[in-house]
């Protein structure tokens, strides 16, 4: 049977938290350095070979999901 396995990832950083505000539930994208953590997260774990990306619909968590899924 093969291995599962399941990687989490949190959002990278958004223009809120890198303003100091709390982004909550609002429509909050990335910072530029938000890109950049998701870019390089993309680049980490197309070495694992992932086959499905699941993501909450905030602009933030589907801005820090859409590179990996160019891999």
């Amino acid at each position: 049977m093969p291995i599962t396995r399941l990687y989490l990832v949190r959002h990278g950083q958004s223009a809120g938290n890198a303003e100091g505000r709390f982004g909550g539930h609002g429509p909050t994208p990335l910072s530029p350095l938000g890109h950049k953590q998701a870019g390089l997260t993309a680049e980490t774990l197309a070495k694992e070979g992932v086959s499905v990306i699941y993501s909450s619909d905030l602009i933030r968590a589907v801005q820090t999901a859409e590179p990996l899924s160019n891999e």
